[in-house]
């Protein structure tokens, strides 16, 4: 038995009971992946994503990863979507896209089971290129420590074997393949970093990969002692929506980092917390999207207050913020652009109900928001699915419709917000 596909049985038999969905595009990495993983009698399933962007190719590589698993008798599972189409309507970066629509099937093939598990095809060389691509975006301990081989419901058994060593078993066991011809092309930063920039680094520092590698390990032992470290303070702030002062400045940087990663915030986060600490009280930051619809973050006397939207609220859409250098020149009712010096608490998005008032632009005092949409002539049946954004105290913006004139941003407003508001469900998705 060839010895890669040994060590993988010997490492990986804890898992022999699981149900293993394998993301095969039809590459050498994919295809020896479902080969080992079949030939060692593990509960596999394949699945595949065809984005229709190369043509006869793209049907080719489908038409292989389908075929073979007939032939081994394990059970595809497919995705087609029409990528080019979906970035025409909706724009955002292709290799985004594609990951957001990628992992999604995954997950949705998956399911909730604990028992089913994703194994992904990533070998050392990836590892390696992830590293330096990682350096360059000037990520933190969790971006340096790179990929895990156990995480999340993912698994990733090639992690320890290179390149040359998977196609070498590939060859030697005849397992099919196809080439992507797109990876030889250096259109995209992995692949200049791939086919120009390591090969020359590995000629003049032969043990660059060996220093990688351990540099990565150093990384992901400090990133298990973070998380480590947090999760104990990270379930009581998701419990009581409430983390003092005193808790946070026991924290480290790193610690700080990483406790907010956990509700998907970038490093840079922790800067904007410590500003919020030491502002006023009411004071409030947004947060990114998170999976626990946590929406912002205010001061009090000794704490930060986590909002957090409760189940029967805007369960379907978010808060998007952004903050802007100057006003455009046109304006679009979708879009609000606000000073936020002039907030009071938390931004908050809800359905309007009777009674709610607001002080529209172009008229002195308040008026009722059930007249306000009486005049807009919106159909009866689509009253009930107007939202209003609000701090504390006033309402800022009956969505799509009209803007108080308490917040409005001028040519001379010193910080100038933009906001929308966007599903949460990524239309990436459909297709």
């Amino acid at each position: 038995m060839n010895n890669l596909l040994q060590q993988i049985q010997q490492k990986w038999k804890h898992l022999s009971y699981k149900t293993i969905f394998i993301a095969c595009s039809g590459g050498v990495d994919s295809m020896t992946l479902l080969h080992i993983l079949q030939e060692i009698r593990f509960n596999v399933e394949v699945l595949h994503v065809n984005y229709q962007l190369r043509g006869d190719d793209s049907e080719k590589d489908q038409e292989l990863v389908r075929s073979t698993c007939e032939r081994l008798s394990v059970p595809f599972h497919l995705k087609r979507i029409n990528l080019q189409t979906v970035l025409d309507e909706k724009g955002g970066n292709l290799q985004e896209v594609a990951r957001i629509v990628r992992f999604a099937f995954f997950e949705e093939k998956r399911g909730i089971s604990t028992n089913n598990l994703i194994a992904l095809g990533q070998h050392k060389n990836d590892q390696i290129e992830t590293f330096f691509m990682h350096i360059a975006r000037k990520s933190g301990v969790m971006g340096m420590s790179c990929m895990a081989q156990e995480h999340n419901q993912f698994i990733r058994p090639l992690l320890d074997f290179s390149k040359e060593e998977i196609i070498d078993f590939a060859v030697k066991n005849g397992v099919q393949w196809r080439e992507d011809y797109s990876n030889k092309t250096n259109k995209y930063t992995r692949n200049i970093l791939r086919n120009i920039i390591l090969p020359e680094l590995k000629v003049q520092i032969p043990s660059l990969e060996e220093s990688v590698l351990l540099l990565i390990e150093k990384f992901q032992q400090t990133q298990l002692h973070l998380e480590q470290s947090t999760t104990d303070l990270f379930s009581s702030i998701l419990q009581t929506k409430t983390l003092f002062f005193t808790d946070f400045d026991t924290l480290s940087m790193e610690e700080k980092v990483e406790l907010f990663r956990q509700f998907n915030q970038k490093a840079n986060f922790v800067i904007e917390l410590n500003k919020l600490k030491n502002s006023q009280k009411g004071k409030q930051i947004l947060v990114d999207k998170n999976a626990y619809n946590i929406t912002g973050i205010s001061r009090e006397t000794t704490y930060f207050k986590l909002t957090q939207l409760t189940e029967n609220e805007v369960i379907n859409s978010k808060i998007s913020v952004k903050e802007v250098d100057q006003l455009p020149n046109t304006f679009s009712k979708h879009t609000l652009f606000i000073d936020p010096s002039k907030l009071k608490g938390e931004l908050q998005l809800r359905k309007w109900e009777d009674g709610d008032r607001m002080s529209p632009i172009g008229m002195t005092g308040s008026k009722l928001l059930s007249d306000i949409i009486k005049d807009e002539k919106v159909p009866t049946h689509l009253k009930k699915d107007i939202y209003v954004l609000t701090d504390s105290h006033d309402i800022i913006w009956c969505v799509d419709i009209r803007v108080s004139r308490k917040f409005m941003a001028n040519p001379q407003t010193s910080k100038i917000w933009e906001i929308e508001i966007l599903p949460i469900s990524t239309p990436y998705l459909k297709g």
